[in-house]
């Protein structure tokens, strides 16, 4: 119930969930130093130039001076023998899937024979302690992506083979904090097993436990299957459709919780069939993040792994505690069934508004 008050009151904080604050930078050597094209998403370059966080995208295309100086100031490469001059070309204002974004090309001279280039970006970060710049870099070696966040500002540029271990441990990461990081994934796995606790007072802990494997099971079957054909372009969507579909599953889930807590024949079914629309989202990051051509199926692998494990892991931390509320009938229908499943049918429901309506 603490976690549900905490999300209930962090509802602004969290309601863009996979729409939040991300920014793209593609990064190429070049004979003179770096190229670095900036896509910043308009929302983000609005509040960074006072214009706050709902100037239209007219509003930004008028400043679009101030917000390429701004970039200058906030990329920055760099060389062991000293630092790279960077020069912005005229922004422009781009589309990325039903958002705007603004793109800016930072041309960067390094210092006659640099070899080991270091690319440091804090646009955005101190403002946002939350926000994620996904950069993809282009080197002789061929194309490597990761992520910079708050912590770690910097990467280096430079050619270089990633081992297997690195990729897999990349992208074990990444699928883990995806899913500890995608509040809706999280708060539709919770609308998924709030009954479990009452199941296990009323039918035993070890048959709750195995109905919570099979609903478990059945949303990793689901969202495994979209997930790889998402990252492999075999079935790609808008991402505003699924990202609201997304939403709608936790309110469909929350409103069976209030209707017919006792009815659970059918709930991992259920789990399959909304864990293919949760597949799309997961696969949203995995896509930006580039898939190494060497290695494909590993990262891919990798990724799905991190989203179990951390799976896994709140499974784990939520049923403890649910089944030792069981413990008291009524309590537990009326305020963490009930209760619980009406905080989370409102969250999400604000969710899928917003988003349907591209608000978010």
């Amino acid at each position: 119930m603490a976690l549900l008050a905490a999300a209930a009151l962090a509802l602004p904080g969290v309601a863009r969930a996979h729409l939040g604050s991300t920014k793209y930078l593609f990064v190429e050597r070049t004979a003179e130093g770096a190229e670095v094209l900036a896509d910043v998403d308009v929302i983000d370059v609005g509040w960074e130039l006072g214009l706050g966080e709902r100037a239209s995208v007219d509003a930004v295309r008028a400043q679009r001076a101030q917000a390429a100086r701004w970039l200058e100031r906030s990329v920055h490469v760099r060389a062991a023998s000293g630092a790279c001059h960077g020069r912005a070309e005229a922004p422009t204002i781009r589309d990325r899937d039903g958002r705007a974004f603004l793109s800016v090309l930072l041309r960067f001279t390094c210092p006659a024979g640099a070899d080991r280039l270091v690319l440091r970006d804090d646009a955005v970060f101190d403002d946002d302690p939350q926000h994620e710049a996904v950069v993809r870099l282009s080197t002789d070696g061929g194309a490597t992506a990761t992520v910079l966040r708050a912590r770690s500002r910097e990467l280096r540029i430079e050619p270089a083979e990633r081992p297997v271990a690195d990729v897999i441990a990349t992208f074990v990461y990444e699928g883990a904090l995806h899913l500890v990081t995608g509040f809706d994934h999280l708060l539709f796995l919770l609308s998924l097993l709030l009954v479990a606790g009452e199941h296990a007072a009323r039918a035993g802990t070890r048959r709750a436990l195995r109905d919570v494997a099979l609903v478990v099971t059945g949303f990793t079957l689901g969202h495994s299957l979209t997930l790889i054909a998402a990252a492999l372009d075999v079935i790609v969507l808008p991402s505003r459709l699924v990202e609201t579909a997304i939403a709608a599953s936790i309110v469909a889930v929350a409103v069976w919780n209030l209707w017919r807590p006792e009815h659970r024949r059918g709930l991992p079914g259920v789990a399959i069939a909304f864990g293919l629309i949760h597949g799309f989202g997961f696969s949203s990051v995995l896509r930006e993040l580039v898939l190494p051509r060497a290695g494909r199926v590993t990262a891919l692998l990798a990724f799905n792994v991190g989203i179990e494990l951390a799976q896994l892991a709140a499974v784990a931390l939520v049923i403890g505690p649910l089944a030792f509320a069981a413990r008291s009938p009524r309590f537990y229908r009326t305020w963490i069934v009930r209760g619980g499943s009406a905080v989370i049918a409102l969250i999400a429901t604000y969710w899928m508004i917003e988003r349907a309506l591209g608000l978010g």
